[in-house]
């Protein structure tokens, strides 16, 4: 048994949601109607733009491998259209809840406003500790990594051995999976949280692999990640993908010098 040799993960495009949201966090709150505040999180449809955005991924994705071993789905609405929008050749895909977004609890599809109000001592902690913050009746990223994460990297382990995977998931599952696959220490990844460089925008792709891109050798463990994502090209009227460098990474090892360093960096608090 062992890790596939690459996997690839994508968030869903815009959806409905993102365009409530979005539009709430520029003040306008006239789209949380009463209608669309009892829509379950698992049902929102993608928008015309999101539907742009998975065919421009599905297409660089083909071009990068035409066919995979594993396609693997979230059961919500907008990560099921984002697949069949990608359109890859020969896909079956298979449903799997440990896929799907993280639970906002109480607080899915309410106002700032609202939460500030009704949840004011919770809406500190949401803007002092995005790790281990847990939405009311919700979960923390951290739960999402512990809890979901080690269950999938477990399955992938005992089924997709020397595999290609592709997934179509949701951006705070992309998130616990980058946290547990790279081993992120809290403070990186309260720098990569608050980073708009590393931010996961609608139908960004992780591209996850254990064999060097210089050499072409093989690891036992992920050990290399590409990220792309579709951006719209305003001098040609069009989407592209935007392509990072590969980056490599390893897994951090302590010493104790390395401790009391960490513990240095915080101030004492009485």
């Amino acid at each position: 048994m062992g890790m596939p040799l690459d996997l690839y993960v994508i968030r869903h495009g815009e959806s409905e949601a993102n365009v409530i949201i979005s539009a709430g966090e520029q003040g306008d709150n006239s789209l949380y109607t009463q209608d669309n505040v009892t829509v379950p999180d698992r049902s929102w449809r993608l928008t015309a733009t999101g539907r742009k955005q998975a065919d421009c991924i599905g297409r660089w994705l083909v071009s990068q491998q035409p066919l995979f071993d594993r396609y693997l789905v979230s059961p919500y609405v907008r990560t099921r259209e984002t697949a069949a929008t990608m359109a890859l050749p020969k896909a079956k895909w298979e449903e799997t809840r440990v896929l799907r977004e993280r639970s906002w609890g109480e607080i899915n599809t309410i106002t700032k406003d609202d939460f500030k109000t009704n949840y004011a001592r919770n809406w500190m902690f949401k803007n002092t500790d995005p790790l281990y913050w847990r939405p009311p009746a919700g979960e923390s990223i951290a739960d999402v990594a512990e809890n979901r994460v080690h269950n999938l990297l477990t399955s992938l382990n005992r089924k997709s051995d020397a595999e290609s995977v592709v997934m179509v998931s949701h951006g705070d599952l992309m998130l616990a999976l980058m946290l547990t696959l790279e081993d992120l220490s809290d403070e990186e990844f309260m720098h990569r949280a608050a980073s708009d460089e590393w931010k996961i925008t609608n139908c960004t792709c992780f591209h996850y692999s254990r064999r060097d891109p210089a050499t072409g050798r093989t690891h036992k463990r992920f050990c290399w990640e590409q990220t792309a994502r579709p951006v719209f090209d305003d001098a040609e009227g069009r989407w592209a993908v935007k392509v990072d460098d590969w980056r490599e990474f390893k897994r951090p090892v302590l010493s104790n010098g390395d401790l009391v360093d960490v513990v240095h960096a915080v101030d004492r608090h009485l």
